[in-house]
């Protein structure tokens, strides 16, 4: 990973893997909320779309209806999805998270457990959706849809 962190007139630039990461200048500063303003690809790379991956066991079901539960499996099957591509948090460059119900306590458990479980030194561009319900499974409270790169 390169990294080049520049004083207040300058963009922040990271890379991993092949991916550019861009914070630039005149926007906040994403950093601190786990994910950057711009992904960027290399030519000729292969895009990989993960469908929205939840809470769920290998069944199908439900784990829990603990949100900061939900979050840990909802990223363990991401990080099982991006696995069986090959693929690791690291070659994540997009990323959608849908949230029911959406609160800022919500997202503050989803910074902290996601800092703490991503495994990756840079995030990738990302959104939060809030949604009134979700269609994945009754009492689902979080889906995650992440767009990679090889």
């Amino acid at each position: 990973m390169t990294t080049t962190l520049a004083n207040a007139q300058t963009s922040v630039v990271l890379q991993q893997q092949k991916n550019t990461f861009i914070n630039p200048t005149g926007l906040f500063n994403p950093m601190y909320n786990g994910f950057s303003h711009v992904g960027k690809v290399p030519a000729g790379t292969t895009l990989f779309f993960l469908s929205g991956q939840w809470a769920s066991d290998e069944k199908g079901q439900l784990v829990s209806t603990d949100f900061a539960e939900q979050v840990r499996q909802t990223l363990r099957n991401v990080k099982t999805a991006l696995n069986g591509a090959g693929l690791t948090t690291e070659h994540v460059v997009k990323q959608t998270i849908y949230i029911d119900e959406f609160s800022l306590e919500k997202k503050k458990i989803l910074i902290d457990i996601a800092g703490k479980e991503w495994g990756a030194k840079v995030f990738p561009a990302s959104s939060i959706v809030p949604l009134p319900m979700l269609a994945t499974a009754p009492g689902c409270l979080i889906e995650v849809e992440t767009i990679a790169t090889n």
